[in-house]
């Protein structure tokens, strides 16, 4: 994580031209890849700044072939701010965007929520976000999710689950481990894959530990690879 739109973009894409070097076919980033998630964030919400920083995001997929899902913020009218996963095809085409809408108490005193959610197709697989905390939210999200799922689709579901959580003391790991259980039965419950991408480290409180751990949890509710702590991974995920 780095303090400026400038750092988080250029860690982004290395972390795409690493990916595509390596034959993946997407990517999925963490909540507010782009600007970082810290007390900064307010002086980085510059539209113009932002639709840049998105349009060379969407320029590099189009030229690796790549696909992503991506965490940004999004502006919208009467200066309500989302915290949102935008998903870019392998042509660096938005096909939508998801808008957290289950915020802690102090992400709400500066975002505003989102609203319904479905499901994208991209690359072949039909894909929706879960964002961070949200993974709490399982009873209301997964008859919603469930309901707006194409009757004749046989597409592999994939659950995008940006988010930036620390096991940094017991509350926190009892926490963390709530967040694990409810994305193991949202895997079950809608027969998708579940991809975590965690922040693996913090930039407001110094020598913070216990970031990172991402999961990937099969359609069935196992949980198959969990990455490293407390350091930055890349890992390869078949859905075939």
């Amino acid at each position: 994580m780095h303090w400026t739109l400038a750092g988080n973009l250029a860690e982004t894409l290395a972390t795409l031209e690493q990916a595509a070097a390596s034959g993946a076919q997407g990517c999925v980033c963490t909540e507010l890849a782009l600007t970082g998630f810290h007390r900064r964030l307010p002086g980085l919400l510059d539209a113009v700044a932002l639709a840049e920083a998105e349009g060379e995001l969407r320029a590099v997929c189009a030229r690796l072939g790549l696909a992503a899902a991506v965490g940004l913020p999004t502006l919208g009218e009467g200066g309500a701010v989302f915290s949102s996963h935008v998903y870019i095809d392998a042509e660096g085409r938005e096909l939508g965007r998801v808008h957290k809408r289950g915020l802690t108490p102090s992400e709400a005193t500066f975002f505003a929520p989102g609203g319904a959610r479905g499901w994208t197709e991209l690359g072949g697989l039909l894909v929706t976000s879960v964002l961070c905390r949200e993974m709490l939210d399982g009873a209301e999200l997964i008859p919603e999710l469930r309901a707006a799922l194409p009757a004749d689709s046989q597409r592999p579901r994939v659950i995008f689950w940006p988010s930036y959580v620390a096991e940094s003391d017991a509350e926190q790991t009892a926490l963390c481990e709530a967040y694990r259980v409810g994305a193991e039965s949202l895997a079950r419950a809608l027969g998708a894959w579940v991809l975590q991408s965690n922040w693996p480290e913090g930039l407001n409180l110094a020598g913070q530990r216990g970031f990172g751990a991402s999961v990937v949890i099969a359609p069935d509710g196992r949980c198959v690879t969990t990455l490293p702590r407390d350091e930055a991974a890349l890992v390869f995920v078949d859905i075939g």
